[in-house]
């Protein structure tokens, strides 16, 4: 029996009849398309059969098995808010179910999608509501979305539940942090998970204006390949991606971006600084038509003089402490020979004060040779870099 009484309204579609191609492994994809087309100042979505090869091996994830869902129907279930907080309209639920669903049609895996219309209240982790609902629905597998807001981001997760069994299919559940509840990064996190879980093939592409040939891209943490054309374009899997870049040993901070799939994301500008920061700024965050400034020159060895004279002027310092020891020595050493020719000898204090001027002196050679060290070292640094 139903926890309460809803009404489904459902749009079946049948799935593409023929079984497509097997896809290759993510470390065997083929380099970036080429050349890549003139800059673009926003997002534009890509000419209808456009296949873009995979540039970069997707983010390491655990293994799906999901040949339970082969010739079988699956009910795509509105996406849910375990939490209040970020988007919750109507709109914005029902657009994330489509991004499932649309993905779903494609699968070479399914029999049917069906799109199910806003039913019962159920828990998005009960297996026996959903499979309720999977049963009115004639379907054998429900596929449902959800996400709970967590720290300062969401977790966005979905799972697929078995109708005869009503169980959650082993291997199905899979979820991501995400800072953000944008409607877009949750879109671009959706049609990556359903993509990878129903075995679509679908690549965006990160679209990144570096205006450097010596500037290294990275796409979570995995350095992209580059055509050196500009902007960059860089086929990845949809989701959210984290780009940054590097010259040398100086990076950027990550740059969060989302990517749909058959789209190009927002434009990232990488650009230098006079002081050899690497600000990545979004498209998105410039007024409309704005571009960042080009790249300012840097010399990484700008810093050795300003160095160079600091470790000379260290030197001189040390060997000036070297010369007052030096002399405060000689003070001694004449004070005591004076006390022995008035005296005909050397009393106690005498002795003391000779063991003064040896430590002094001792402490001076040291100073002269250490400052004369750091003095070569920081002229050397200065006029030989």
């Amino acid at each position: 029996m139903l926890r309460g009484a809803f009404a489904v309204v459902l749009f079946s579609f049948a799935a593409a009849a023929q079984q497509a191609p097997a896809q290759k492994p993510f470390s065997q994809a083929a380099p970036p398309v080429a050349p890549a087309p003139a800059p673009v100042d926003k997002a534009l979505p890509l000419p209808a059969g456009d296949q873009i090869p995979l540039a970069l091996p997707g983010p390491a994830l655990p293994e799906l098995d999901l040949s339970l869902l082969k010739d079988t129907s699956l009910c795509v279930s509105p996406f849910i808010k375990e939490t209040q907080g970020g988007a919750a309209d109507k709109a914005y639920l029902e657009s994330v179910q489509k991004t499932f669903f649309d993905v779903a049609k494609q699968s070479p895996l399914l029999k049917d999608a069906v799109l199910l219309g806003q039913s019962a209240l159920c828990d998005p982790h009960d297996a026996r509501c959903f499979s309720d609902v999977g049963r009115l629905a004639h379907c054998q597998n429900v596929l449902v979305g959800s996400s709970a807001a967590k720290g300062n981001g969401f977790v966005l997760s979905v799972r697929i539940f078995e109708v005869g069994k009503s169980r959650m299919m082993p291997g199905s559940e899979v979820e991501q942090v995400l800072e953000t509840d944008r409607q877009s990064d949750v879109q671009a996190w959706a049609e990556g998970q359903a993509c990878r879980a129903l075995q679509v093939k679908c690549v965006g592409r990160i679209v990144v204006d570096a205006d450097r040939k010596d500037m290294n891209i990275y796409i979570d943490n995995r350095l992209a390949p580059r055509s050196f054309k500009t902007p960059e374009q860089i086929g990845v899997e949809p989701g959210v991606h984290g780009v940054r870049i590097s010259i040398g040993q100086r990076t950027s901070l990550e740059k969060k971006v989302a990517v749909r799939r058959n789209q190009v994301s927002d434009i990232i500008y990488a650009r230098q600084t006079e002081k050899g920061g690497l600000p990545l700024v979004l498209a998105s965050e410039l007024r409309f038509g704005q571009r960042p400034p080009p790249s300012v020159e840097f010399h990484e060895g700008d810093w050795k003089k300003p160095a160079g004279w600091t470790v000379a002027g260290v030197g001189l310092v040390a060997a000036g402490i070297g010369v007052y020891e030096g002399l405060h020595s000689k003070s001694l050493i004449n004070s005591a020979n004076s006390n022995y020719k008035a005296q005909s000898g050397y009393f106690q204090s005498d002795v003391a004060t000779i063991d003064s001027a040896r430590s002094a002196a001792t402490t001076a050679n040291i100073l002269f040779a250490v400052g004369g060290v750091l003095v070569a070292a920081g002229l050397v640094t200065v006029f030989a870099f």
